[in-house]
């Protein structure tokens, strides 16, 4: 049974957090909005949903996530803000605020960014004016340089004098932290080839300095453990001991099952959990073979009830193992423990194994690399477990590939 994960706020509901970690429930989210200012009109989704909300001072409406609020404790709406500014700085600077809305325009505009009318075309001074209601309006411009689009006022050049040479651009003067990027994906085996800064949440294309397959994947899902390369992540060793899982995607209202190797380079769930995905099951299987067997088995069981999910929904891959969440329930650790009782394909390879080692039994020297000693102390008296450090299948696999790999005379001791 999963442990429960309740709100620290209020300590009763549980978290919405739908990755399997503890955090603020739905209510207590809506009232961070509320206490940074914000009234959401629509319901939570994601920490990167843009919701819309509506401002409490000025009612003005905007699209706001929850990670861009959650840690804030001041009010957040920048037309506020920028109109805030504006009267401060008229107060104690009348000389230099007091400005018409010609001049703010063109203090907008200033000598980096330009403002494009609804055909494209450049706007001078006066004519974005015109479309200024306050003097501290926010503009959508466009930088000179690279072309990316911000918010600006001028509220925020006025109350930044020391600033003026500086490019206002965020894009361009973020620029020096690419180097940076590249050195983070090279770490995890990627090779960047996107130029310049991107901001931490937004994919930029890479491919895997191994396999030299393609990739388009952000910082912050590196951060969260999804496999930086899903080529690889499926050419884990097929015979190596795998993890098939069951998940629900509640936005898509549908589930999930797959499998992944035990390797943390290719850790699918990760993967999954980071695009929405909840963790339900998982069970070992002794290898690939196994995994796929137990794959089918389920796939075949829910063939009737498609989820209508498309590669668009699943960036991280594997959208057609999935299906509506409307369907019968699949309990995946009986599928796997019926499977293992069956000998289906897969879990038929123990009995293959103890069928080789029939006439000749491994031998002291050979299970000796794969000894495990535990050691337990009760009531005074110290008792030594002795065990496999690995699953029998692993260890007759394991001295089989050895006994194959050395000559005929390999029984013979010197």
């Amino acid at each position: 049974m999963a442990a429960e994960r309740k709100c620290p706020e209020c300590t009763v509901r549980e978290s919405a957090n739908r990755n399997g970690k503890p955090g603020r429930c739905v209510v207590c989210i809506d009232k961070r909005y509320r206490h940074t200012g914000w009234d959401p009109r629509e319901p939570y989704v994601s920490p990167k949903h843009m919701r819309l909300c509506v401002c409490l001072e000025c009612e003005r409406p905007d699209e706001v996530s929850y990670a861009e609020i959650r840690n804030r404790d001041s009010r957040y709406c920048y037309w506020c803000v920028s109109r805030q500014m504006y009267e401060r700085g008229l107060a104690a600077q009348p000389s230099r605020w007091d400005i018409t809305l010609e001049q703010a325009a063109q203090i907008v505009i200033g000598d980096n960014f330009l403002a494009r009318g609804a055909d494209g075309e450049t706007l001078a001074a006066p004519d974005l004016a015109r479309q200024m209601e306050d003097v501290w309006s926010l503009v959508d411009v466009e930088c000179a340089v690279c072309a990316t689009i911000s918010r600006w006022s001028a509220s925020w050049s006025l109350s930044n004098p020391e600033a003026a040479g500086r490019s206002r651009c965020m894009y361009c003067y973020s620029r020096p932290m690419g180097p940076w990027q590249n050195d983070f994906f090279r770490q995890h085996g990627l090779v960047r080839e996107h130029d310049g800064y991107a901001r931490l949440g937004q994919r930029v294309a890479a491919h895997c300095e191994v396999c030299g397959h393609k990739r388009s994947i952000s910082i912050s899902e590196l951060k969260s453990g999804v496999a930086p390369c899903l080529n690889c992540a499926e050419t884990a060793d097929p015979d190596a001991i795998h993890i098939v899982y069951l998940m629900h995607f509640p936005a898509l209202r549908a589930y999930k099952v797959g499998f992944t190797s035990t390797e943390v380079r290719h850790d699918r769930i990760a993967s999954h959990a980071a695009h929405g995905g909840m963790l339900i099951e998982q069970h070992e299987v002794p290898n690939m073979e196994a995994a796929r067997t137990v794959e089918d088995v389920v796939l075949r069981a829910v063939r009737g009830f498609p989820s209508g999910c498309t590669e668009r929904d699943f960036p991280q891959g594997g959208y057609t193992e999935t299906w509506s969440d409307d369907a019968p329930a699949i309990d995946l650790g009986d599928v796997v423990s019926q499977l293992a009782r069956d000998e289906a394909p897969g879990f038929d390879r123990l009995s293959k194994f103890r069928a080789y080692f029939e006439d000749e039994p491994p031998t002291i020297e050979e299970l000796l690399p794969f000894r495990r000693i535990e050691t337990e102390e009760v009531d005074g008296t110290t008792f030594h477990h002795v065990g496999f450090s690995e699953p029998l299948e692993q260890v007759y696999r394991k001295i089989q590939a050895r006994r194959e790999a050395l000559p005929a005379d390999h029984g013979e001791l010197a």
